[in-house]
């Protein structure tokens, strides 16, 4: 699902994807910060734990944000074992889970266009929460995988990485088209919609 469709509608498009863009960001923070806590220093040095657009954002990626609806932030700097580095990984999903969370409890509220800018960005951000668990490199399941695997493991990934974004990109056409991805975003729609209605939403 890409934002070229939403073209015809320059207000929602725009804030759907600064708002997806905001979520790459926001993915980053997550990550670095537990990293920082872990004592890893080169988030920090790196100034991975800054608001910052231009530490954080890839031009390729906010490009295909735009076009395919997923793109990719610059990755952080991250090298733990074990157990604490694929924490630090799972932290990207859990943070585009917790932009779609907010923007959906925000989309509930919010005039025109604010109200579908939000709502849709919300679906951005499930989709990279469920595209991003996926133990395909790099996303962040196969650095959580890679953390925690045994060597046969980390030959598999491996030899997934070799292909390049060529392979990476053809995978990712492949679980889009045959519903893996959806039933993943409805999975995590469901939690959510299970959130709200605990808040009396």
């Amino acid at each position: 699902m890409g934002l070229l469709p939403y073209l015809n509608d320059p207000p929602v498009f725009l804030l759907a994807f600064l708002l997806g863009a905001f979520g790459l960001i926001l993915h980053n923070l997550f990550q670095a910060w537990l990293a920082d806590r872990y004592g890893e220093v080169a988030p920090r040095r790196y100034g991975f734990l800054r608001l910052d657009p231009r530490v954080h954002l890839e031009p390729l990626g906010l490009v295909l944000l735009a076009l395919l609806g997923f793109g990719w932030p610059r990755f952080v700097p991250s090298r733990l074992p074990g157990r604490k580095g694929a924490m630090v990984a799972l932290m990207g999903p859990l943070g585009f889970l917790a932009a779609a969370f907010v923007y959906g409890l925000l989309a509930r509220f919010l005039p025109y266009p604010f109200g579908e800018g939000f709502a849709l960005g919300q679906r951005l951000m499930l989709l990279h929460a469920a595209i991003y668990l996926f133990p395909v490199p790099p996303l962040d399941g196969a650095r959580a995988l890679y953390a925690v695997g045994g060597l046969e493991a980390r030959l598999f990934l491996d030899q997934l990485a070799s292909y390049g974004p060529v392979g990476f990109l053809v995978i990712f056409l492949l679980l889009s088209y045959t519903g893996v991805t959806d039933a993943v975003v409805r999975g995590l729609s469901g939690l959510l919609a299970t959130l709200y209605r605990a808040l009396g939403l």
